[in-house]
C-alpha cells in the first residue's frame, strides 16, 4: 500500500518539477452496491452501502492525469458490518482537456476487506485488484470543480480463517466487486516551475 502511494507521489513530484503540472485533490461521497462472493460463508451476496473517495493527482499532459486514489465502501446491518478499503495507482484520460468534460481511466489496486462478526470480533484480509472510473468535470470556479463519477472495483483476497492461524475457514475464495456513483469536489492548484 505504501509503495503505491510513494510511487505515485514521486512520479507527481518529478513530472511537476519538470513541467509545472497542475495538482488536484478530489473528495467524493456517494452510494454503491457490492457483490461479496465466497464459499463456506454467511452474509455474502449483493448489498447496498455508502462510499467515500480521496483522489490526489497531477496533470503532466493536457489530456492526462495520474496519481493515487483511496476508496471506501461500507454496509452495516444489525450486529454485523462489512467494508472494503482500496488504494490504487490511477491514470485518467480526458478526450477534451483536463478540468473540463468527460474522462475515463483506472489502475491496479491493493484492497482490504473487513467484517465484524460480533461486537468483539473482526476479520480482515488483503488482496490485489483493479479500479476503473469515468466521470465528468464541471468547472464553476477557477480553483474548484464538481466531479460526478462512477467507479467499478474488483479484488480477490482468498481464504479467511477464524480464529487467525487456526486453519478453520470462515470464508474461502473471498472476492468482492463494488459499483458506486458519487459526487466529488475537486480543488486545483498549479505547481511551481
Amino acid at each position: 500500500m505504501m509503495v503505491c502511494l510513494c510511487a505515485s507521489a514521486g512520479l507527481a513530484r518529478a513530472v511537476g518539477a519538470q513541467q509545472g503540472t497542475r495538482l488536484a485533490a478530489t473528495l467524493g461521497v456517494g452510494t454503491g452496491s457490492a457483490t461479496l462472493a465466497c464459499r463456506a460463508c454467511t452474509h455474502a451476496g449483493n448489498m447496498g452501502g455508502s462510499t467515500g473517495t480521496l483522489l490526489l493527482t497531477s496533470s503532466p499532459e493536457p489530456h492526462v492525469r495520474v496519481g493515487a486514489s483511496l476508496d471506501y465502501w461500507w454496509h452495516a446491518r444489525e450486529t454485523w458490518e462489512r467494508g472494503v478499503w482500496g488504494i490504487s495507482v490511477v491514470g485518467f484520460y480526458y478526450p477534451g482537456t483536463v478540468r473540463h468534460g468527460f474522462y475515463i481511466g483506472g489502475g491496479p489496486s491493493y484492497s482490504m476487506m473487513f467484517a465484524t462478526v460480533t461486537d468483539s470480533t473482526a476479520l480482515q484480509r488483503h488482496g490485489w485488484g483493479l479500479l476503473t472510473e469515468m466521470g465528468f468535470e464541471v468547472q464553476p470556479r477557477a480553483t474548484l470543480s464538481f466531479t460526478p463519477y462512477v467507479q467499478y472495483s474488483y479484488a480477490y483476497v482468498g481464504d479467511i480463517f477464524y480464529p487467525k492461524g487456526s486453519g478453520v475457514a470462515w470464508a474461502r475464495d473471498w472476492r468482492h466487486a463494488v459499483v458506486s456513483m458519487g459526487l466529488g469536489l475537486t480543488y486545483h492548484a498549479h505547481a511551481r516551475r
